[in-house]
């Protein structure tokens, strides 16, 4: 077996230059010293001299300036130190090739490939024809010997190779001709760049008359000006001198209003919140109008303590319908409390707008808006936190803490009523032992005492006090589950008495009765698994593990052994610890982590919302390919594993995880399942659809893939390169060779059926491997494929496949890809069947994609060296490893 020595890292900031805006001067610039210097530690004569240049002594220019008596200053980088020299000293660096820095320079080529690096490796971001001009902003020589040149040509920026430029003979243009135009709009923003995208450096304002010094036409076909205010200089867009031609002024004046009650509305629709009535005869004075999408006209009022707009046939002769009743709602800049543990915050007021966040039970927030549907449905706009904002149903938020109440219905039916008497219409019912959570009280006339509820559906509705009770019934006989992992049997109902068993978590036990001792504490009399009787807590019995309420640990929480801080820790948590509650009291949550410590923990120092989740959903297609995306708020690990029937399951320690809403292509169906506090995903795919699946630090992607592998984008790396030959046989057949001709044939195959190949490397340079994997991390690729020639011995032979799944996110794929080349590569090449390994190669196991190395064939071996020479063998080779992969993109 070859041995692979580890390559150190060589970080691309420490290959290409970085660049950084300046406004004349793309910097760093390398430069000549054309006249000497004198460096000086500030941008101008007075600071103390640093070193003195001398003539033809090449620099790097970092910074620029332009100091008070209007001279222009370089900074530049001596290495050990750093200055400042006149501008006026330096010139342009030329290279033999007569190409300078900061000068023009045509592209002498057709269909030229401009580059993110100066290698072939990097990826094409544009192609540019023959004799376009572009400028250099810098160069750069690889490790290969190869120069390059760092373009601009509008838009695009890269890095294009020595051997398709030209120094353009360059004609200085005309000097612009400065005209003066005046601003029209009353505040226009100057610009440090031709683009809204620039950051805005100050303002100009109406009628002001502001000189032109230069024009330029974007990419987006706007013009843009050039303007010298005297202090500063920048760039305004044409519009801003454009004379505006306004509207018509509005109709104005005074109105009657002809009907009995008129809503005065925010906005000009029936979909705004009313925020007065005005009377029939009652006069109003008009300040606007403006007629709306719908062709409807409204007045906009000035009614003294208040503005609004009246519809228009609120001053013609006729009758309205009455106006709908106006909800009772907090008041704008109130505070309210949610009433719901995990209530969703949508972007609009329904409840089909999606979920921005979420409030926990008893959440303060202010109240920024309102609005009521023609249905008197009624919203809040509140502000969660200062970045946060979004609806929430009037209905699930008020001014009073919630209580926070579990119910259970104690008769055979139940009536839910629409308010808190027995004259509010029945909206539903519910069925003895039903669990409710009530949030809030209220007396009835009769002083009779009524509990708002949240039922299982979600819906909100009012109990009677005589229909519910706050314990459970539990019936003799029942069959429960231990749902701890401290449970004790005690010999009477409290925890006086002596524990004679401990109860093993998940065990079944028998109901025989139940107790409410003097403290109020409810027992349960069982007969255990193992046949002995006795009493434990009512919260040690579940009929399943799912019921349990978890809490998660906020940073520095601690388990103390009572309810009070004097009582000593017994347990530190680490933070989203996962806590299941047992009971409360005080502000204090009787709890049992993971481990089985059980004990005391503040309230406040915990959290319902886990860190550990997969939220806002989001289906998007990217340059043709389809996907789904969850947001982590935090960055954990997730882990998937595929299953029959099409069906792929993502889990992770997992608390919540928000399914996306509406179908999606070639996704049948996704579900969520409860283990105890965690949750996975399981998403089952139509037939004929498969997955690739991308672990990000702040999100996971699902990439929805058709069988086959058109479409599909191939990593496909040539192993060694340039001052790395790899094995060399007797002969003298170098691997690298060998590797890079297979690699341009499979490039080849693949292209025939469709699939997109990116080649780590195209011709003999040398790679890092942290520079294969980094290639292949930042695409969007399906697959990874590392060629290699085998060496050991002159008696070795076969053909081997590695993968690795200790490290590799995509271990499982990276198997079964494994195993459909290798099949396909020995039936293709007739080699000996080393099998499928596993194995700990940096290009498998730092890679994000599916991927596998594959060893052709021995070269230290004279026979198949002699086949590793030929192409019908390369060619053999590349078809295998093509059957191969469209074996693995055909199946689930």
């Amino acid at each position: 077996m070859k041995k692979f020595l580890a390559s150190s890292v060589l970080a691309t900031a420490a290959l290409f230059p970085v660049l950084v805006n300046a406004e004349e001067l793309d910097l760093p610039a390398n430069m000549l010293v054309g006249q000497k210097v004198e460096i000086r530690s500030g941008a101008t004569t007075f600071y103390p001299l640093v070193t003195s240049l001398s003539t033809g002594k090449t620099v790097t220019v970092i910074d620029e300036f332009t100091n008070s008596s209007g001279e222009l200053w370089y900074r530049v980088d001596l290495g050990t130190n750093k200055g400042w020299g006149l501008a006026s000293s330096f010139t342009a660096q030329s290279t033999g090739s007569g190409i300078q820095i900061g000068k023009q320079a045509i592209i002498t080529g057709d269909n030229v490939n401009v580059r993110k690096g100066a290698t072939t490796s990097y990826e094409a971001i544009a192609k540019l024809s023959k004799g376009t001009s572009v400028k250099v902003i810098d160069s750069f020589k690889n490790s290969s010997g190869e120069l390059w040149y760092r373009i601009e040509a509008g838009a695009i920026k890269g890095w294009i190779i020595e051997d398709y430029l030209k120094a353009d003979a360059e004609v200085k243009p005309p000097a612009p001709v400065k005209e003066t135009k005046t601003v029209q709009i009353d505040k226009a923003p100057v610009r440090k760049g031709a683009t809204d995208s620039y950051s805005i450096i100050t303002y100009v304002n109406k009628n002001q008359a502001v000189t032109i010094i230069d024009t330029f036409k974007n990419a987006n076909g706007e013009i843009w000006y050039r303007a010298d205010l005297g202090s500063v200089q920048g760039w305004i867009k044409e519009t801003a001198f454009q004379a505006v031609t306004l509207p018509p002024a509005p109709e104005t004046g005074t109105k009657t209003v002809m009907i009995d009650k008129a809503p005065v509305r925010k906005g000009a629709t029936d979909s705004y919140s009313i925020v007065t009535y005005v009377e029939k005869n009652q006069k109003v004075n008009i300040i606007d109008s403006f007629k709306n999408a719908n062709g409807e006209v409204w007045y906009r009022a000035d009614l003294g303590s208040v503005q609004g707009w009246i519809k228009e046939n609120a001053f013609q002769a006729g009758s309205l319908p009455p106006a709908p009743e106006t909800p009772d709602l907090p008041a704008i800049g109130s505070y309210v409390y949610s009433q719901v543990n995990s209530l969703d915050v949508r972007r609009g007021a329904t409840s089909s707008y999606q979920s921005v966040g979420k409030l926990s039970l008893n959440q303060k927030v202010k109240v920024l808006d309102h609005f009521v549907h023609a249905s008197g449905e009624a919203w809040l706009r509140v502000e969660v936190n200062s970045s946060l904002a979004g609806w929430i149903p009037a209905e699930s938020a008020s001014a009073n803490q919630a209580i926070n109440t579990k119910l259970y219905v104690s008769v055979d039916v139940a009536n839910m009523r629409s308010g808190p008497s027995l004259s509010h219409s029945v909206i539903d019912q519910a069925t003895k032992g039903a669990e409710l959570t009530a949030f809030e009280t209220a007396k009835d006339s009769t002083g009779d005492l009524w509990y708002k509820v949240k039922t299982s559906s979600g819906s909100i509705a009012w109990v009677h006090e005589s229909v519910v009770s706050k314990q459970p019934s539990v019936s003799i006989g029942t069959t429960m589950l231990v749902g701890t992992m401290n449970a004790a049997l005690y010999a009477g109902a409290s925890y006086d008495y002596k524990i004679s068993e401990r109860l093993p978590y998940n065990s079944k036990v028998t109901v025989l009765g139940e107790f409410t001792n003097s403290l109020g504490q409810r027992w349960i009399r069982i007969k255990s698994a193992s046949g002995k009787t006795g009493w434990t807590p009512d919260y040690e019995l579940v009929t399943s593990q799912n019921v349990f309420k978890y809490v998660f640990a906020k940073n520095g929480a601690v388990i103390r052994k009572g309810a009070g801080t004097n009582y000593a820790v017994s347990a530190y948590l680490a933070e989203n610890d996962s806590l299941k509650i047992l009971r409360k009291l005080n502000g204090w949550l009787n709890v049992e982590n993971a481990k089985g410590t059980r004990g005391w923990v503040l309230e406040t120092q915990t959290t319902t919302v886990s860190a550990k989740r997969l939220s806002s959903p989001a289906y998007s297609t990217v340059n043709g390919e389809n996907y789904l995306t969850w947001i982590k708020p935090s960055n954990f690990a997730v882990s998937y594993t595929t299953l029959s029937s099409n069906r792929l399951k993502i889990t992770g320690a997992m608390t919540d995880i928000e399914l996306p809403k509406g179908s999606i292509k070639g996704i049948k169906s996704i579900e969520t399942f409860v283990s105890g506090s965690q949750k996975s995903a399981v998403i089952t795919f139509e037939p004929g659809y498969s997955f690739t699946l991308r672990d990000y630090s702040n999100k996971v992607s699902v990439k929805i893939v058709p069988f086959g592998l058109l479409g599909k984008k191939i990593v496909v790396d040539a192993g060694h390169g340039g001052k790395d030959p790899g094995a060399i046989g007797p002969s003298g057949l170098r691997e690298k060779d060998v590797t890079l001709s297979t690699a341009l044939l499979l490039k080849t195959e693949l292209e025939k059926y469709g699939a997109t190949v990116i080649l780590t490397r195209s011709t003999d340079i040398f790679l890092e491997l942290s520079e294969r994997t980094s290639i292949a991390n930042n695409s969007t690729g399906d697959a990874f494929i590392s060629i290699h020639g085998d060496s050991f011995s002159s008696t070795s032979k076969g053909t081997t496949t590695y993968f690795n799944s200790t490290v590799n996110f995509n271990g499982p794929r990276s198997e079964t890809l494994g195993n459909a080349i290798q099949k396909n590569m020995i039936s293709s090449m007739n080699t000996y069947n080393r099998g499928v390994k596993e194995q700990n190669f940096y290009v498998n196991r730092m890679n994000q994609l599916p991927s596998v190395l594959v060893e052709l064939a021995f070269i230290s071996n004279p026979n198949e060296e002699a086949l590793l020479k030929t192409t019908a063998f390369r060619q053999k080779a590349a078809v295998g490893i093509t059957k191969g992969l469209e074996e693995y993109f055909n199946k689930f």
